[in-house]
C-alpha cells in the first residue's frame, strides 16, 4: 500500500530549502510512498515572496488559505516526514507536528544536524516522533507501511 505523505519543514533559508529538496528526492525514490504534499510546492495561487504578481503574500487572505490548505492536506495525509532544522528551527514546523501528532498521523524526524547532542530537541518534538533519521538518503528504503521506532538518543530539553 502506497502512502500519502505532509513533508513538514521550513524553506526559509538555503539549508531549510537543500534538506526539503533532498527527502523530497528520497520520498520519490521510495516504493511504499504515493503522493507528496510539500507545502512549499502548494502554496495559495503559487505565491511566495519572490513571486508575487497579486500582491498578496503576507496577506490575510494568503495567510487564511495557506493555513486551510495545509490542514486539509495533513488531514489527508496518511503521516508526517519533518525536515528539521536544530540550528534555525521553524516554529510553523513545530505547530505542524504538534497538529499531526494531534490527529494521531505517525512522524519520521530528518535532522542533518550534529549539534543535537549539545543543543537538544525540545521534548515536545522528541517525544512526538515515531522515528528520527539523520540522512534524507535513509528515506529511499524506509519502510513507511511498517514505520518502525527509531528513537532519538540526542540531548532532550
Amino acid at each position: 500500500m502506497q502512502k500519502h505523505i505532509y513533508l513538514a519543514g521550513g524553506f526559509f533559508n538555503p539549508k531549510q530549502n537543500q534538506l526539503v529538496d533532498q527527502i523530497e528526492t528520497a520520498l520519490q525514490k521510495n516504493p511504499t510512498i504515493g503522493y507528496i504534499h510539500s507545502p512549499r510546492n502548494h502554496q495559495y495561487k503559487n505565491v511566495s515572496e519572490d513571486h508575487d504578481p497579486e500582491g498578496i503574500f503576507g496577506s490575510y487572505e494568503w495567510a487564511n488559505e495557506t493555513y486551510n490548505n495545509d490542514l486539509t492536506a495533513m488531514q489527508l495525509a496518511d503521516l508526517g516526514v519533518v525536515a528539521w532544522d536544530n540550528v534555525a528551527p521553524d516554529t510553523g514546523t513545530a505547530w505542524e507536528m504538534g497538529y499531526l501528532t494531534a490527529i494521531n498521523k505517525p512522524l519520521v524526524m530528518v535532522c542533518e544536524d550534529n549539534n543535537v547532542d549539545t543543543t537538544g530537541i525540545n521534548l515536545m518534538l522528541v517525544k512526538s516522533i515515531k522515528a528520527y533519521l539523520t540522512k534524507p538518503a535513509e528515506l529511499e528504503k524506509f519502510d513507511f507501511n511498517l514505520i518502525e521506532t527509531s528513537l532519538y538518543k540526542g540531548k532532550i530539553i
